[in-house]
């Protein structure tokens, strides 16, 4: 599996935005300069985002954007889940009507459990859990 530079972005923005959690929103000018990402590229992911229910936008002088959810309940596999949609190896697992061989298929065991190894350790990694990593992590020093 090769993840988009959407999921990628998409990932470190939330995390930006849940450092914020309890204090005011995070204006998207901010996210940009700390996490490096084009303004223009951004704004659609934080759509994308905000119509998953993920974040949610804070209108006015004082807004931004805010988690819609507890760290704790955003995994990684819903982020990449809203980018990539499926993340099988190949199509016959999410639909095995695409392949006439598929019920006599010897390596669709390798397939289906790959599919699965990457669902749970996606599932895994919550948005807090990477917030305590990130707090480890020697020379990252955040300022906002």
């Amino acid at each position: 599996m090769k993840l988009s530079t959407r999921s990628r972005y998409a990932a470190r923005a939330i995390i930006e935005i849940a450092k914020q959690r309890g204090e005011k929103p995070i204006t998207r000018k901010v996210i940009c300069e700390s996490q490096q990402i084009s303004s223009s590229y951004l704004e659609n992911i934080l759509i994308i985002l905000k119509n998953q229910g993920i974040i949610k936008t804070i209108r006015g002088p004082k807004g931004g954007y805010s988690l819609a959810k507890d760290p704790a309940d955003i995994t990684m596999f819903d982020i990449v889940s809203v980018f990539e949609g499926s993340i099988s190896a190949v199509h016959c697992v999410d639909d095995p009507t695409q392949c006439a061989r598929y019920e006599k298929c010897p390596t669709k065991i390798v397939w289906e459990e790959l599919m699965v190894a990457q669902q749970k350790v996606l599932k895994s990694f919550t948005i807090e859990r990477l917030m305590e990593i990130d707090c480890k992590i020697p020379g990252l020093e955040y300022s906002i």
